[in-house]
Protein backbone atom coordinates (compact mmCIF):
# COMPACT_ATOMS: atom_id res chain seq x y z
CA UNK A 1 0.00 0.00 0.00
CA UNK A 2 2.89 2.39 0.78
CA UNK A 3 4.39 1.60 -2.61
CA UNK A 4 1.11 2.50 -4.28
CA UNK A 5 1.07 5.85 -2.49
CA UNK A 6 4.64 6.55 -3.57
CA UNK A 7 3.77 5.68 -7.17
CA UNK A 8 0.74 7.93 -7.01
CA UNK A 9 2.83 10.80 -5.76
CA UNK A 10 5.37 10.16 -8.53
CA UNK A 11 2.59 10.20 -11.07
CA UNK A 12 1.36 13.53 -9.77
CA UNK A 13 4.87 14.96 -9.86
CA UNK A 14 5.22 13.96 -13.50
CA UNK A 15 2.21 16.09 -14.46
CA UNK A 16 2.39 19.85 -14.86
CA UNK A 17 1.52 21.97 -11.86
CA UNK A 18 -1.41 23.57 -13.63
CA UNK A 19 -2.88 20.18 -14.46
CA UNK A 20 -2.52 19.14 -10.83
CA UNK A 21 -4.40 22.22 -9.67
CA UNK A 22 -7.18 21.69 -12.18
CA UNK A 23 -7.60 17.97 -11.41
CA UNK A 24 -7.34 18.14 -7.61
CA UNK A 25 -10.93 19.30 -6.93
CA UNK A 26 -12.42 16.81 -9.41
CA UNK A 27 -10.44 13.93 -7.89
CA UNK A 28 -11.54 14.94 -4.42
CA UNK A 29 -15.15 15.06 -5.59
CA UNK A 30 -14.81 11.68 -7.30
CA UNK A 31 -13.41 10.14 -4.11
CA UNK A 32 -16.20 11.57 -1.98
CA UNK A 33 -18.88 10.42 -4.42
CA UNK A 34 -17.29 6.97 -4.52
CA UNK A 35 -17.55 6.56 -0.76
CA UNK A 36 -21.10 7.94 -0.78
CA UNK A 37 -22.07 5.36 -3.40
CA UNK A 38 -20.40 2.56 -1.44
CA UNK A 39 -22.27 3.60 1.72
CA UNK A 40 -25.51 2.67 -0.04
CA UNK A 41 -24.37 -0.87 -0.74
CA UNK A 42 -25.84 -3.51 1.56
CA UNK A 43 -23.72 -6.65 1.52
CA UNK A 44 -26.08 -8.52 3.83
CA UNK A 45 -25.05 -10.99 6.50
CA UNK A 46 -22.19 -13.36 5.71
CA UNK A 47 -23.00 -16.57 7.57
CA UNK A 48 -21.39 -19.51 5.79
CA UNK A 49 -17.74 -20.21 5.22
CA UNK A 50 -18.35 -20.43 1.47
CA UNK A 51 -19.87 -16.93 1.39
CA UNK A 52 -16.93 -15.60 3.38
CA UNK A 53 -14.45 -17.12 0.91
CA UNK A 54 -16.33 -15.67 -2.06
CA UNK A 55 -16.42 -12.26 -0.42
CA UNK A 56 -12.67 -12.28 0.28
CA UNK A 57 -11.98 -13.53 -3.25
CA UNK A 58 -14.02 -10.66 -4.67
CA UNK A 59 -12.04 -8.19 -2.58
CA UNK A 60 -8.77 -9.67 -3.83
CA UNK A 61 -9.94 -9.41 -7.45
CA UNK A 62 -10.94 -5.79 -6.96
CA UNK A 63 -7.61 -4.97 -5.33
CA UNK A 64 -5.76 -6.64 -8.20
CA UNK A 65 -7.81 -4.70 -10.76
CA UNK A 66 -7.13 -1.37 -9.06
CA UNK A 67 -3.44 -2.24 -8.75
CA UNK A 68 -3.17 -3.13 -12.46
CA UNK A 69 -4.95 0.05 -13.46
CA UNK A 70 -2.67 2.17 -11.28
CA UNK A 71 0.49 0.43 -12.48
CA UNK A 72 -0.61 0.80 -16.10
CA UNK A 73 -1.02 4.55 -15.59
CA UNK A 74 2.42 4.77 -13.98
CA UNK A 75 3.89 2.72 -16.84
CA UNK A 76 2.46 5.13 -19.40
CA UNK A 77 4.14 8.00 -17.58
CA UNK A 78 7.39 6.05 -17.48
CA UNK A 79 7.11 5.40 -21.23
CA UNK A 80 6.58 9.13 -21.82
CA UNK A 81 9.77 9.80 -19.88
CA UNK A 82 11.53 7.16 -21.98
CA UNK A 83 10.40 8.77 -25.23
CA UNK A 84 11.56 12.12 -23.87
CA UNK A 85 15.03 10.70 -23.19
CA UNK A 86 14.78 10.77 -19.36
CA UNK A 87 16.19 7.28 -18.86
CA UNK A 88 17.01 7.79 -15.19
CA UNK A 89 13.43 8.78 -14.39
CA UNK A 90 12.22 5.85 -16.46
CA UNK A 91 14.42 3.44 -14.55
CA UNK A 92 13.20 4.74 -11.17
CA UNK A 93 9.53 4.52 -12.07
CA UNK A 94 9.82 1.06 -13.62
CA UNK A 95 11.74 -0.10 -10.55
CA UNK A 96 8.82 0.98 -8.39
CA UNK A 97 6.39 -0.82 -10.67
CA UNK A 98 8.41 -4.04 -10.53
CA UNK A 99 8.70 -3.77 -6.74
CA UNK A 100 4.91 -4.04 -6.56
CA UNK A 101 4.37 -6.44 -9.47
CA UNK A 102 7.50 -8.35 -10.53
CA UNK A 103 5.51 -9.95 -13.36
CA UNK A 104 4.85 -6.66 -15.16
CA UNK A 105 6.71 -7.60 -18.35
CA UNK A 106 6.29 -4.25 -20.12
CA UNK A 107 7.92 -2.43 -17.20
CA UNK A 108 10.77 -4.94 -17.18
CA UNK A 109 11.39 -4.38 -20.91
CA UNK A 110 11.31 -0.61 -20.45
CA UNK A 111 13.67 -0.80 -17.49
CA UNK A 112 16.23 -2.89 -19.39
CA UNK A 113 16.11 -0.44 -22.27
CA UNK A 114 16.53 2.58 -19.97
CA UNK A 115 19.55 0.94 -18.32
CA UNK A 116 21.15 0.19 -21.70
CA UNK A 117 20.54 3.72 -22.97
CA UNK A 118 21.57 5.50 -19.78
CA UNK A 119 24.29 8.08 -20.39
CA UNK A 120 23.91 8.20 -24.17
CA UNK A 121 24.52 11.65 -25.68
CA UNK A 122 22.21 11.13 -28.65
CA UNK A 123 19.07 9.46 -27.19
CA UNK A 124 17.12 9.16 -30.43
CA UNK A 125 19.92 7.47 -32.37
CA UNK A 126 20.80 5.25 -29.42
CA UNK A 127 17.17 4.21 -29.00
CA UNK A 128 16.86 3.40 -32.70
CA UNK A 129 20.06 1.36 -32.61
CA UNK A 130 18.81 -0.53 -29.52
CA UNK A 131 15.63 -1.50 -31.34
CA UNK A 132 17.56 -2.59 -34.43
CA UNK A 133 19.86 -4.70 -32.25
CA UNK A 134 16.91 -6.43 -30.64
CA UNK A 135 15.36 -7.07 -34.05
CA UNK A 136 18.61 -8.50 -35.41
CA UNK A 137 19.04 -10.64 -32.30
CA UNK A 138 15.54 -11.98 -32.82
CA UNK A 139 16.28 -12.83 -36.44
CA UNK A 140 19.44 -14.66 -35.44
CA UNK A 141 17.54 -16.69 -32.86
CA UNK A 142 14.79 -17.40 -35.39
CA UNK A 143 17.30 -18.79 -37.92
CA UNK A 144 18.60 -21.08 -35.17
CA UNK A 145 15.11 -22.45 -34.66
CA UNK A 146 14.71 -20.73 -31.28
CA UNK A 147 11.36 -19.23 -32.20
CA UNK A 148 10.19 -18.52 -28.63
CA UNK A 149 13.29 -16.51 -27.75
CA UNK A 150 13.11 -14.69 -31.08
CA UNK A 151 9.49 -13.79 -30.35
CA UNK A 152 10.54 -12.33 -27.00
CA UNK A 153 13.15 -10.08 -28.66
CA UNK A 154 10.70 -8.84 -31.28
CA UNK A 155 8.12 -8.24 -28.57
CA UNK A 156 10.60 -6.04 -26.73
CA UNK A 157 11.24 -4.12 -29.95
CA UNK A 158 7.50 -3.62 -30.50
CA UNK A 159 6.99 -2.49 -26.90
CA UNK A 160 9.76 0.08 -27.22
CA UNK A 161 8.77 1.17 -30.75
CA UNK A 162 5.14 0.35 -31.56
CA UNK A 163 5.57 1.79 -35.06
CA UNK A 164 8.33 -0.63 -36.11
CA UNK A 165 6.56 -2.59 -38.85
CA UNK A 166 9.31 -5.18 -39.35
CA UNK A 167 9.29 -6.17 -35.70
CA UNK A 168 5.48 -6.31 -35.68
CA UNK A 169 5.41 -8.53 -38.77
CA UNK A 170 7.97 -11.03 -37.47
CA UNK A 171 6.39 -11.01 -34.02
CA UNK A 172 3.03 -11.96 -35.56
CA UNK A 173 4.68 -14.60 -37.74
CA UNK A 174 6.59 -16.16 -34.82
CA UNK A 175 3.52 -16.18 -32.62
CA UNK A 176 1.60 -17.94 -35.37
CA UNK A 177 4.28 -20.62 -35.60
CA UNK A 178 4.35 -21.06 -31.82
CA UNK A 179 0.55 -21.30 -31.82
CA UNK A 180 0.77 -24.00 -34.52
CA UNK A 181 3.21 -25.95 -32.36
CA UNK A 182 0.92 -25.69 -29.34
CA UNK A 183 -2.00 -26.84 -31.48
CA UNK A 184 -0.07 -29.90 -32.72
CA UNK A 185 0.95 -30.79 -29.16
CA UNK A 186 -2.65 -30.42 -28.07
CA UNK A 187 -3.79 -32.77 -30.82
CA UNK A 188 -1.20 -35.34 -29.76
CA UNK A 189 -2.27 -35.10 -26.11
CA UNK A 190 -5.93 -35.40 -27.13
CA UNK A 191 -5.26 -38.57 -29.14
CA UNK A 192 -3.58 -40.02 -26.03
CA UNK A 193 -6.66 -38.99 -23.98
CA UNK A 194 -4.69 -36.51 -21.90
CA UNK A 195 -7.48 -33.97 -21.95
CA UNK A 196 -6.13 -31.44 -19.47
CA UNK A 197 -2.77 -31.26 -21.21
CA UNK A 198 -4.55 -30.81 -24.55
CA UNK A 199 -6.54 -27.92 -23.10
CA UNK A 200 -3.39 -26.29 -21.73
CA UNK A 201 -1.71 -26.46 -25.14
CA UNK A 202 -4.72 -25.15 -27.03
CA UNK A 203 -5.31 -22.32 -24.58
CA UNK A 204 -1.66 -21.33 -25.04
CA UNK A 205 -2.25 -21.30 -28.80
CA UNK A 206 -5.42 -19.23 -28.33
CA UNK A 207 -3.52 -16.63 -26.30
CA UNK A 208 -0.95 -16.28 -29.09
CA UNK A 209 -3.54 -16.27 -31.88
CA UNK A 210 -7.13 -15.51 -30.77
CA UNK A 211 -8.35 -16.14 -34.36
CA UNK A 212 -6.76 -19.53 -34.76
CA UNK A 213 -9.08 -21.59 -37.04
CA UNK A 214 -11.07 -24.47 -35.52
CA UNK A 215 -9.42 -23.92 -32.14
CA UNK A 216 -12.45 -22.60 -30.25
CA UNK A 217 -14.57 -25.57 -31.35
CA UNK A 218 -11.85 -28.04 -30.37
CA UNK A 219 -11.50 -26.42 -26.94
CA UNK A 220 -15.28 -26.53 -26.40
CA UNK A 221 -15.37 -30.21 -27.36
CA UNK A 222 -12.52 -31.16 -25.01
CA UNK A 223 -13.99 -29.11 -22.17
CA UNK A 224 -17.28 -30.95 -22.62
CA UNK A 225 -15.52 -34.32 -22.58
CA UNK A 226 -13.49 -33.30 -19.53
CA UNK A 227 -16.63 -32.20 -17.70
CA UNK A 228 -18.29 -35.48 -18.62
CA UNK A 229 -15.31 -37.45 -17.31
CA UNK A 230 -15.27 -35.43 -14.08
CA UNK A 231 -19.01 -35.89 -13.63
CA UNK A 232 -18.70 -39.65 -14.23
CA UNK A 233 -15.96 -39.88 -11.62
CA UNK A 234 -17.94 -37.87 -9.08
CA UNK A 235 -21.07 -39.88 -9.89
CA UNK A 236 -19.24 -43.13 -9.22
CA UNK A 237 -17.95 -41.71 -5.94
CA UNK A 238 -21.51 -40.73 -4.99
CA UNK A 239 -22.76 -44.24 -5.78
CA UNK A 240 -20.05 -45.74 -3.57
CA UNK A 241 -20.99 -43.43 -0.70
CA UNK A 242 -24.67 -44.27 -1.16
CA UNK A 243 -23.87 -48.00 -1.08
CA UNK A 244 -22.07 -47.45 2.24
CA UNK A 245 -25.16 -45.76 3.70
CA UNK A 246 -23.56 -42.28 3.70
CA UNK A 247 -26.53 -40.51 2.18
CA UNK A 248 -25.56 -36.96 3.13
CA UNK A 249 -22.06 -37.35 1.64
CA UNK A 250 -23.59 -38.92 -1.47
CA UNK A 251 -25.92 -35.95 -1.92
CA UNK A 252 -23.00 -33.52 -1.61
CA UNK A 253 -21.06 -35.47 -4.24
CA UNK A 254 -24.08 -35.41 -6.56
CA UNK A 255 -24.40 -31.66 -6.07
CA UNK A 256 -20.80 -31.37 -7.24
CA UNK A 257 -21.74 -33.42 -10.31
CA UNK A 258 -24.50 -30.93 -11.13
CA UNK A 259 -22.08 -28.05 -10.67
CA UNK A 260 -19.89 -29.61 -13.36
CA UNK A 261 -22.77 -30.81 -15.57
CA UNK A 262 -26.00 -28.99 -14.61
CA UNK A 263 -28.07 -31.07 -17.03
CA UNK A 264 -26.86 -34.53 -15.98
CA UNK A 265 -30.08 -36.57 -15.86
CA UNK A 266 -28.42 -39.46 -14.03
CA UNK A 267 -27.34 -37.26 -11.15
CA UNK A 268 -30.74 -35.58 -11.01
CA UNK A 269 -32.55 -38.93 -10.92
CA UNK A 270 -30.24 -40.34 -8.25
CA UNK A 271 -30.60 -37.20 -6.14
CA UNK A 272 -34.39 -37.51 -6.32
CA UNK A 273 -34.26 -41.18 -5.28
CA UNK A 274 -31.87 -40.56 -2.38
CA UNK A 275 -33.81 -37.55 -1.12
CA UNK A 276 -37.06 -39.56 -1.28
CA UNK A 277 -35.48 -42.42 0.66
CA UNK A 278 -34.04 -40.11 3.31
CA UNK A 279 -37.37 -38.29 3.61
CA UNK A 280 -39.22 -41.60 4.12
CA UNK A 281 -36.66 -42.60 6.76
CA UNK A 282 -37.30 -39.38 8.68
CA UNK A 283 -41.07 -39.89 8.39
CA UNK A 284 -40.81 -43.48 9.67
CA UNK A 285 -38.57 -42.40 12.54
CA UNK A 286 -41.08 -39.68 13.39
CA UNK A 287 -43.91 -42.23 13.51
CA UNK A 288 -41.87 -44.47 15.79
CA UNK A 289 -41.19 -41.58 18.15
CA UNK A 290 -44.88 -40.65 18.00
CA UNK A 291 -45.86 -44.15 19.11
CA UNK A 292 -43.32 -43.85 21.94
CA UNK A 293 -45.04 -40.57 22.99
CA UNK A 294 -41.93 -38.52 22.13
CA UNK A 295 -43.91 -35.94 20.25
CA UNK A 296 -41.35 -33.12 20.12
CA UNK A 297 -38.69 -35.36 18.60
CA UNK A 298 -41.25 -36.79 16.18
CA UNK A 299 -42.17 -33.32 14.92
CA UNK A 300 -38.48 -32.50 14.44
CA UNK A 301 -38.06 -35.61 12.27
CA UNK A 302 -41.07 -34.69 10.13
CA UNK A 303 -39.72 -31.18 9.61
CA UNK A 304 -36.38 -32.67 8.51
CA UNK A 305 -38.27 -34.82 6.02
CA UNK A 306 -39.61 -31.68 4.29
CA UNK A 307 -36.03 -30.48 3.68
CA UNK A 308 -35.50 -33.67 1.63
CA UNK A 309 -38.57 -33.18 -0.54
CA UNK A 310 -41.38 -34.68 1.57
CA UNK A 311 -44.79 -33.10 0.98
CA UNK A 312 -44.99 -30.09 3.37
CA UNK A 313 -48.77 -30.40 3.64
CA UNK A 314 -48.53 -34.04 4.74
CA UNK A 315 -45.82 -33.08 7.23
CA UNK A 316 -48.02 -30.27 8.57
CA UNK A 317 -50.86 -32.74 9.09
CA UNK A 318 -48.57 -35.08 11.03
CA UNK A 319 -47.28 -32.20 13.14
CA UNK A 320 -50.83 -30.98 13.80
CA UNK A 321 -51.88 -34.46 14.91
CA UNK A 322 -48.91 -34.68 17.27
CA UNK A 323 -49.70 -31.26 18.74
CA UNK A 324 -53.34 -32.26 19.21
CA UNK A 325 -52.30 -35.47 20.96
CA UNK A 326 -49.93 -33.53 23.20
CA UNK A 327 -52.76 -31.16 24.10
CA UNK A 328 -55.17 -34.02 24.87
CA UNK A 329 -52.64 -35.80 27.05
CA UNK A 330 -51.81 -32.57 28.85
CA UNK A 331 -55.53 -31.97 29.52
CA UNK A 332 -56.00 -35.56 30.77
CA UNK A 333 -52.98 -35.25 33.02
CA UNK A 334 -54.29 -31.97 34.36
CA UNK A 335 -57.72 -33.48 35.08
CA UNK A 336 -56.15 -36.50 36.81
CA UNK A 337 -54.04 -34.20 38.95
CA UNK A 338 -57.07 -32.12 39.85
CA UNK A 339 -59.04 -35.28 40.76
CA UNK A 340 -56.19 -36.56 42.92
CA UNK A 341 -55.92 -33.22 44.67
CA UNK A 342 -59.70 -33.17 45.23
CA UNK A 343 -59.65 -36.63 46.79
CA UNK A 344 -56.75 -35.74 49.03
CA UNK A 345 -58.52 -32.56 50.15
CA UNK A 346 -61.74 -34.49 50.80
CA UNK A 347 -59.94 -37.18 52.80
CA UNK A 348 -58.08 -34.55 54.82
CA UNK A 349 -61.31 -32.64 55.49
CA UNK A 350 -63.11 -35.83 56.57
CA UNK A 351 -60.24 -36.76 58.89
CA UNK A 352 -60.32 -33.29 60.43
CA UNK A 353 -64.09 -33.54 60.95
CA UNK A 354 -63.74 -36.97 62.59
CA UNK A 355 -60.98 -35.65 64.82
CA UNK A 356 -63.11 -32.69 65.89
CA UNK A 357 -66.10 -34.95 66.54
CA UNK A 358 -64.01 -37.35 68.61
CA UNK A 359 -62.55 -34.43 70.50
CA UNK A 360 -66.05 -33.21 71.30
CA UNK A 361 -67.07 -36.69 72.39
CA UNK A 362 -63.98 -36.94 74.56
CA UNK A 363 -64.77 -33.63 76.19
CA UNK A 364 -68.36 -34.70 76.79
CA UNK A 365 -67.14 -38.01 78.22
CA UNK A 366 -64.84 -36.22 80.62
CA UNK A 367 -67.66 -33.95 81.71
CA UNK A 368 -69.97 -36.95 82.16
CA UNK A 369 -67.28 -38.80 84.13
CA UNK A 370 -66.87 -35.83 86.44
CA UNK A 371 -70.61 -35.63 86.89
CA UNK A 372 -70.87 -39.34 87.70
CA UNK A 373 -67.93 -39.07 90.02
CA UNK A 374 -69.61 -36.28 91.89
CA UNK A 375 -72.87 -38.22 92.06
CA UNK A 376 -71.10 -41.35 93.30
CA UNK A 377 -69.24 -39.34 95.88
CA UNK A 378 -72.46 -37.82 97.04
CA UNK A 379 -74.16 -41.22 97.31
CA UNK A 380 -71.30 -42.91 99.13
CA UNK A 381 -70.69 -40.08 101.56
CA UNK A 382 -71.63 -41.03 105.26
CA UNK A 383 -74.63 -39.41 106.76
CA UNK A 384 -72.81 -38.65 110.01
CA UNK A 385 -70.48 -35.73 110.07
CA UNK A 386 -67.48 -37.85 111.02
CA UNK A 387 -68.16 -41.19 109.34
CA UNK A 388 -65.34 -42.68 107.17
CA UNK A 389 -65.76 -43.35 103.45
CA UNK A 390 -66.78 -46.94 102.54
CA UNK A 391 -64.42 -49.12 100.58
CA UNK A 392 -66.94 -50.22 97.80
CA UNK A 393 -67.56 -46.58 96.83
CA UNK A 394 -63.83 -45.89 96.61
CA UNK A 395 -63.34 -48.92 94.36
CA UNK A 396 -66.13 -47.78 91.97
CA UNK A 397 -64.58 -44.33 91.65
CA UNK A 398 -61.20 -45.86 90.80
CA UNK A 399 -62.78 -47.97 88.05
CA UNK A 400 -64.36 -44.89 86.50
CA UNK A 401 -61.05 -43.03 86.45
CA UNK A 402 -59.38 -45.99 84.74
CA UNK A 403 -62.29 -46.21 82.30
CA UNK A 404 -61.77 -42.54 81.35
CA UNK A 405 -58.06 -43.23 80.76
CA UNK A 406 -58.91 -46.15 78.48
CA UNK A 407 -61.39 -43.93 76.66
CA UNK A 408 -58.69 -41.28 76.06
CA UNK A 409 -56.25 -43.93 74.80
CA UNK A 410 -58.91 -45.25 72.43
CA UNK A 411 -59.44 -41.73 71.08
CA UNK A 412 -55.70 -41.43 70.30
CA UNK A 413 -55.60 -44.79 68.50
CA UNK A 414 -58.74 -43.91 66.56
CA UNK A 415 -57.23 -40.66 65.33
CA UNK A 416 -54.15 -42.56 64.20
CA UNK A 417 -56.32 -44.99 62.24
CA UNK A 418 -55.54 -48.00 64.48
CA UNK A 419 -59.15 -49.04 64.99
CA UNK A 420 -58.41 -52.45 66.57
CA UNK A 421 -56.41 -50.82 69.36
CA UNK A 422 -59.16 -48.23 69.81
CA UNK A 423 -61.72 -51.07 70.05
CA UNK A 424 -59.66 -52.86 72.73
CA UNK A 425 -59.23 -49.68 74.79
CA UNK A 426 -62.94 -48.85 74.68
CA UNK A 427 -63.93 -52.44 75.56
CA UNK A 428 -61.78 -52.19 78.69
CA UNK A 429 -63.43 -48.84 79.39
CA UNK A 430 -66.85 -50.51 79.08
CA UNK A 431 -65.81 -53.38 81.37
CA UNK A 432 -64.66 -50.99 84.08
CA UNK A 433 -67.60 -48.62 83.68
CA UNK A 434 -70.61 -50.13 81.89
CA UNK A 435 -72.45 -46.84 82.34
CA UNK A 436 -69.88 -44.90 80.24
CA UNK A 437 -71.94 -43.90 77.19
CA UNK A 438 -68.91 -42.52 75.29
CA UNK A 439 -67.20 -45.93 75.24
CA UNK A 440 -70.40 -47.56 74.09
CA UNK A 441 -70.88 -44.93 71.33
CA UNK A 442 -67.26 -45.35 70.12
CA UNK A 443 -67.62 -49.14 69.93
CA UNK A 444 -70.86 -48.79 68.02
CA UNK A 445 -69.23 -46.41 65.51
CA UNK A 446 -66.33 -48.79 64.89
CA UNK A 447 -68.73 -51.70 64.45
CA UNK A 448 -70.86 -49.73 62.01
CA UNK A 449 -67.89 -48.44 59.99
CA UNK A 450 -65.54 -51.42 60.00
CA UNK A 451 -67.64 -54.36 61.19
CA UNK A 452 -67.67 -56.59 64.27
CA UNK A 453 -64.42 -58.54 64.83
CA UNK A 454 -64.66 -62.32 64.36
Amino acid sequence: MKSLLVLGMGLLLCEPAAAQKSKAPSRRADTESLFLDMSKINLGTITTEEDRKKYLYTIQLEKARITRKTLRAVYENAYDLYRAGDYEGTREMTARILAIDPGFEDAAILQRASIELKGSRRPFISEKKLIEDKFDEGMALYRQGRVVEASERWEEAVKLAPGNLKARYWLKKSRGEIADEHFRRGQKAYRQHRLREALDQWYAALVLNPRYPRLVGAISKVESELRQADSNEKLQSALNLYAQGKTDEALKALDQVLQVEPGDSRAQKLIAEIRLEVANQHVAEGRRLYEARKYTQAMAEWKKATSYGYDPRAADRLVARAKDQMRREADAKKRAEEERQRREDEARRKAEEDARRLEDEKRKAEEEAKRLELEAAAKSAPKGPSGPLGSPAAASENDKRQAVQYWNSGIIFYQKGDYEKAREEWQRCKQLDPSNSDCITGLQRIDQSYGTPP
